[in-house]
């Protein structure tokens, strides 16, 4: 006869080896995609003369605090366009980052977001280690970016994976860590929720890019693109439900 019990506890193991809650709650996991909404771009200043002053009013971008006050302001945003997304569980490459605006010359292989121009050249987003996802619990999350680089002014990598600080004014609330994002999806991080993420770093001192000391902050937004359950996982816990059947029927 087969323990119900036993085949029970078995189907809780099998839920929990694929990855998948055995509660109604889904949460942010591994294989997941966080899908960019490109950052939009407005007028704030001098709207009417030949020389407006734009700035990045929603969806995703980063920040370079130049100022040194630690505030986020409108005019310190770039905008960051979607690409492939941030995959979350892998490391994602990107390449071809030179002098002068993104489709000037040829070579650029972006990853997770398209190439982006800031300070005249062009850079792309990176990483050199998974960004695997470290907890998760309802709609947040907290993600490892320790692996985040920067390729920027034919620059191959910058380090941004450490130096949490925390921004005042036009960013998330922290508290924020060393190389450690924060995520809050709209309900519970699942197939097609909207999420936000957010990141602080300082680029290393005496880094070529000539901006070591100064903070820097990422803000993504978009949804999620859940991994679904493999199809072989619900045959196997379909077949273990069947059996627990049989035996209650033999039992009878």
């Amino acid at each position: 006869m087969i323990n119900k019990k036993i085949l029970g506890s078995a189907m809780i193991m099998a839920f929990t080896a694929a990855g998948v809650s055995t509660t109604t709650q889904a949460a942010l996991t591994n294989g997941s995609t966080l899908n960019l909404n490109s950052g939009v771009e407005t007028c704030v200043a001098a709207c009417a003369s030949s020389s407006p002053v734009m700035a990045i009013s929603s969806g995703s971008y980063f920040a370079m605090d130049m100022n040194g006050n630690g505030i986020i302001n409108a005019s310190e945003k770039g905008g960051l366009g979607g690409h492939n997304g941030l995959i979350l569980g892998t490391s994602q490459a990107a390449s071809g980052a030179h002098t002068g605006a993104s489709g000037t010359v040829s070579g650029e292989n972006p990853g997770i977001d398209a190439p982006w121009n800031f300070a005249g050249s062009t850079g792309m987003d990176f990483t050199v280690s998974p960004s695997n996802v470290l907890s998760a619990s309802g709609n947040q999350a907290t993600v490892d970016l320790s692996g985040w680089r920067v390729t920027w002014n034919t620059i191959a990598a910058i380090n941004m994976g450490g130096g949490a600080w925390n921004p005042r004014g036009g960013a998330a609330a922290g508290p924020y860590y060393n190389g450690v994002a924060n995520v809050v999806c709209g309900v519970d991080c699942g197939n097609g929720d909207t999420y936000a993420l957010d990141y602080s770093a300082v680029v290393p001192l005496g880094d070529p890019s000539g901006f070591g000391g100064t903070h820097y902050f990422l803000h993504l937004e978009g949804t999620v693109s859940a991994v679904p359950v493999p199809a072989a996982f619900w045959l196997f816990g379909s077949g273990l439900i069947g059996l627990m059947g049989f035996a209650r029927r033999k039992k009878i």
